[in-house]
């Protein structure tokens, strides 16, 4: 079987401090070494159409609403688990780029609507689609089982962590 740094240092470790039961950096290290990796390739992605990837999550985030009265950005912004004023930069900047359109709350006279723009709907939508490929690309190691498997286990760790 082949080794990774995770191996080396875990290894390192039993050498050190034989007492010292370092088994846990043999998920959370590879979880956090996959995590930077991921995100690195995202973000190469992402970038190919000028979004960041908190672009891309408001942007998608709209679009799978698929609401065409528009969503609040206080929705948008608890949807990302961001603050409101962290979302109105991202509209600022996704409205300049002509991605997303602001328009007035018919039922709220201080508020607004976020819309996606047609070009914001196929940015979006291409982005999403380059990104599964992405992804597919990224798991291409592992078999349907393994990804089942690892998917379950991430998702008994989440619910045990995520609040609410």
């Amino acid at each position: 079987m082949e080794t990774d740094s995770v191996d080396r240092i875990v290894q390192a470790w039993r050498e050190r401090d034989p007492q010292l039961d370092s088994s846990s950096l043999e998920v959370t290290g590879r979880l956090l070494l996959c995590a930077g990796y991921y995100e690195r390739m995202v973000g190469t992605v992402l970038k190919r159409f000028g979004l960041s990837i908190a672009d891309f999550d408001v942007l998608n985030t709209l679009r799978r609403v698929g609401d065409q009265q528009g969503s609040k950005p206080s929705d948008l912004a608890r949807s990302s688990l961001i603050t409101t004023g962290a979302m109105t930069s991202r509209l600022d900047r996704l409205e300049r780029a002509e991605l997303i359109r602001r328009t007035p709350d018919p039922a709220d006279r201080r508020g607004v609507l976020v819309r996606l723009t047609s070009r914001g709907s196929e940015v979006a939508g291409q982005a999403l689609r380059e990104l599964i490929g992405a992804n597919e690309a990224f798991l291409e190691p592992l078999s349907g089982q393994q990804r089942d498997s690892i998917a379950s286990a991430l998702r008994q760790l989440l619910v045990h962590h995520e609040p609410g």
